[in-house]
């Protein structure tokens, strides 16, 4: 069974919404589909907006005129079997236009050579560990 998804973004919520939505809007880079859809539903469990995307690239395209209401970016290491998950992220912050709070996970088990300016967290982790660093960098989300 392939992990790939279809070719459109998944939204946590619906795109027109979280545009509007006063709860923060996670950005979520991850190409496995299971990883990325296991994220996006904790992420609202939590009361957060998101958006998941395979790439840098195709969150720019989803989140369009929304892409500066980005207040936090999760992203895995490897994306599309490159090690670019770091240059990812510090791109989409450039095009936000400012720093964002951001994490990287990773499946490899050696997590020590990551060198990253992010956290890097190893796969598979508890989701508290997600949770207390949305809380620590947001704060509680509006729900």
């Amino acid at each position: 069974m392939s992990t790939t998804r279809p070719a459109t973004a998944i939204g946590c919520a619906p795109l027109a919404s979280a545009g509007l939505s006063t709860r923060p809007l996670i950005a979520v880079i991850e190409d496995d589909y299971r990883s990325s859809m296991a994220l996006s539903m904790l992420i609202d469990d939590w009361g957060y907006s998101c958006i998941a995307a395979r790439s840098c690239l195709e969150a720019v395209q989803t989140l369009g005129h929304r892409l500066t209401n980005v207040s936090a970016i999760i992203t895995d290491i490897e994306i599309e079997g490159e090690m670019r998950g770091v240059n990812d992220a510090l791109a989409l912050a450039t095009m936000i236009g400012h720093p964002v709070p951001t994490i990287i996970t990773t499946g490899h088990s050696d997590v020590v050579w990551v060198t990253s300016p992010f956290p890097v967290v190893g796969k598979p982790f508890d989701p508290d560990i997600l949770h207390r660093w949305l809380l620590h960098n947001l704060g509680p989300s509006l729900q």
